[in-house]
């Protein structure tokens, strides 16, 4: 695999969960209601996504909305208050007689397993209200192995949670303490040998992360082998302290140099195909018995707000605090103020911060960038994105064009492929000629 360049890699740009990105998404959106309302007259299936914003502790290279408590009372507030938007959403689909058809859940955050085995059972027990768990597709679970035991995984399957994920991160001692999360590589060994009880089990690795060098992340990557997940989430470690005051604690002089990331992806994506993995999108992996892989290899990959994942469900939405929704051509965001957001559930309202409506330019292009993303080829229709291509044919080591079709060839850069087709974060001379070739076209 070649290695590019760090300028090329580094690009400054979105992973594009959405398109627009979250940063276009307005505080003075309305007509969520009658989006949702519209959305279940269709009867396509969603996924719901459910964030718990508590963690035991701080980890500092962590970018989510989080609240660090081991109050039980203060967690059990939160809970109460989750029950109860999950009771709202079942009265506003009684009152109009209409199902929703949940075919996935996945409980994120924060830290679902922060929950105790009794809080745990409370929120499914509540879900099952709204749709059997045990009859979902899938029910997927992100897990903190410090925080777990057998017994607690025993608990979440008997509650239906069917795959789990371990926010593994990185295996070298030294690092975990500079991100303040050590977790022996055998306590995550202790809890894989309750993997039967689940379809299938995610790793979540990061790159970038203060005092990793190639051979300390070459080493974690030959033991993440040696436990074999069925799927892998590679991700590059984002260092914005600007954004998150606790990254402060991370010493700049500590980082990987710019020119080592490269390095760092394309050797352990090499060194996972290699073992047997596929690449799935942009930085996911998969065993072939996988349905991620499967449906890499089928065409029926797709991309949400929870990265990769398999159809034929791709519209979700969002329960608890900060939690996204994207649905039709809807995209939506809880308040991240817990006040805020107790407020508008006790009023028995959707807690809704802010939100956008795609333009039929949006809705194309967002076609475009997803199925760059999922199958690294999209078609083009050439008079609609003349800009588009008269740029992308300066980028021939990157892609092909061949008719209508756009094929990626450097899958590595991926990303500066689907930048092309990101009206909303071009240089403004570029979005003028853009805006008069949507009109010609319109």
């Amino acid at each position: 695999m070649k290695i590019p360049s760090a300028k090329d890699f580094n690009l400054t740009s979105h992973w594009w969960t959405s398109y627009p990105s979250l940063n276009h998404w307005r505080e003075d959106f309305t007509g969520y209601e009658e989006s949702l309302e519209s959305f279940m007259a269709t009867g396509q299936p969603l996924h719901v996504y459910i964030h718990i914003p508590f963690c035991a502790k701080l980890c500092h290279y962590c970018l989510c909305n989080v609240v660090i408590s081991n109050d039980r009372s203060k967690i059990q507030f939160f809970l109460d208050h989750l029950l109860k938007e999950i009771d709202n959403l079942g009265e506003f689909s009684r009152k109009l007689d209409r199902s929703l058809n949940i075919r996935e859940i996945h409980f994120g955050g924060g830290t679902p397993s922060h929950l105790d085995q009794q809080q745990f059972s409370q929120l499914c027990e509540r879900l099952n209200t709204l749709v059997d768990l045990k009859s979902c597709d899938e029910v997927a679970m992100e897990i903190d192995p410090r925080t777990v035991n057998r017994g607690d995984l025993a608990h979440y399957a008997s509650c239906g949670v069917t795959r789990i994920s371990f926010g593994v991160q990185d295996f070298d001692l030294k690092v975990q303490e500079a991100i303040n999360r050590v977790q022996p590589p055998e306590m995550i060994e202790e809890l894989l040998k309750s993997r039967g009880l689940f379809k299938g089990v995610n790793f979540d690795l990061l790159y970038g992360l203060p005092y990793q060098s190639l051979d300390t992340v070459r080493e974690t990557v030959e033991r993440t082998k040696q436990m074999a997940p069925d799927r892998i989430t590679l991700l590059k470690y984002c260092h914005a302290p600007e954004v998150r005051r606790h990254m402060k604690l991370i010493k700049e002089e500590t980082l990987p140099s710019p020119d080592e990331l490269p390095v760092m992806f394309c050797e352990t994506a090499q060194s996972l195909m290699d073992f047997g993995y596929e690449w799935v999108g942009l930085d996911h992996f998969a065993l072939p018995h996988d349905t991620l892989a499967k449906a890499q290899k089928e065409g029926t990959l797709v991309r949400t707000f929870n990265g990769f994942k398999s159809g034929p469900t791709k519209d979700m939405i969002g329960l608890g605090p900060t939690a996204t929704a994207a649905f039709g051509r809807t995209y939506a965001q809880a308040h991240y103020d817990l006040p805020k957001y107790y407020e508008s559930v006790n009023k028995g309202e959707f807690p809704i911060l802010r939100g956008y409506s795609l333009t039929d330019d949006d809705a194309v292009r967002r076609e475009v960038i997803f199925s760059l993303l999922t199958r690294q080829k999209a078609l083009i229709p050439d008079l609609y994105f003349s800009r588009e291509l008269k740029e992308l044919q300066r980028m021939p080591e990157l892609c092909k064009i061949n008719g209508y079709w756009l094929t990626v060839r450097d899958r590595v850069l991926l990303r500066n492929v689907c930048k092309v087709f990101d009206i909303k974060d071009i240089l403004p001379e570029h979005m003028k000629i853009a805006q008069k070739t949507i009109r010609r076209v319109a």
